[in-house]
């Protein structure tokens, strides 16, 4: 099986890690700097779970003609470069290539599956993964928690998805098919964002946040505004949300914070702010759903433009 990924930050060497078996198979699309290092050394992965060692994929190359059709495309770019990335590399995705998206976020698939003209298999699919670029080429992935899941909001079956799954779980990364994916994704969302947007608001992290009653009640506001617009579109079964993850929070480890507030701190001209809260807040405006406290996050991030 063809693999190429694209985007060999955190998340796509972490994803590289789970198929070192099938490494001559694998082909990382990369440019500039970062293409030379890979082609020189390959990138080495320190992981807890997927153990530490070096993938040497078969091909490093940012040229289309010279990839050809791919049987599984996994897409770990940031969301604000997805675009281009697709109808750059939209010739190695064939009608069959099974492609993985796994961005941030509940709205993905469709957003590729029209950069790409509706070629390709597109997958609703989420990564739970926390990893760092430690330098070019050498990524630390910590903790317990890493997995994929991957499935189809239709609930359809394909045998390639279900494959590449078990190719996943081959190489140690746990992997999950044919679940309740958009409820899977929603709850991903839920926690990513609603966390990032406490962040934002208050401009501080996870400790400030715990001991301020006032703050822990926005927080709460977040979760039960996505818990509505996750409603909106069909998604059950979430109604626990709010008070699991408000729970959860106050366990975190106080300088806690998320890689969306950490580069809007950094004051990165590049961010997923857009992708992550401004598309809830219009998709919440078309299903006329009221999301008061996301909508605060956003138009006050909008004044200190």
């Amino acid at each position: 099986m063809k693999i190429a990924i694209m985007g060999l930050g955190a998340v796509g060497a972490t994803v590289a890690g789970g198929l070192k078996k099938h490494e001559n198979d694998l082909i990382f699309i990369a440019r500039g700097e970062t293409k030379m290092v890979l082609q020189e050394k390959g990138i080495y992965l320190e992981s807890e779970l997927l153990g530490d060692g070096v993938i040497k994929p078969g091909l490093v190359s940012d040229d289309p003609k010279e990839i050809g059709i791919v049987d599984v495309l996994i897409l770990c770019s940031k969301s604000y470069g997805l675009e281009t990335a697709c109808k750059k590399y939209k010739d190695i995705v064939g009608e069959d290539t099974l492609v993985v998206p796994l961005q941030n976020g509940v709205t993905a698939s469709k957003a590729v599956s029209a950069w790409l003209g509706g070629k390709g298999v597109v997958t609703d699919s989420y990564i739970y993964c926390f990893s760092n670029i430690v330098e070019t080429g050498h990524v630390f992935n910590g903790g317990n928690l890493l997995r994929i899941g991957i499935g189809f909001a239709d609930g359809k079956d394909n045998e390639k998805a279900q494959r590449f799954v078990e190719i996943l779980k081959e190489g140690g990364l746990p992997s999950i098919y044919g679940q309740d994916i958009m409820k899977a994704l929603w709850e991903k969302y839920a926690m990513m964002c609603g966390n990032s947007c406490v962040f934002i608001y208050f401009d501080c992290e996870a400790g400030e946040i715990q001991k301020d009653s006032e703050k822990m009640a926005f927080l709460r506001g977040i979760y039960e505004d996505i818990l509505r617009l996750a409603k909106a579109t069909g998604v059950m079964g979430m109604e626990d949300m709010p008070e699991k993850y408000f729970k959860h929070f106050l366990t975190l480890p106080p300088h806690t914070i998320t890689s969306l507030y950490r580069d809007m701190r950094e004051g990165k001209e590049e961010t997923e702010f857009e992708w992550l809260v401004g598309s809830s807040c219009e998709l919440a405006k078309r299903l006329n759903v009221s999301i008061p406290f996301m909508q605060k996050v956003y138009e006050a991030k909008s004044k200190k433009q």
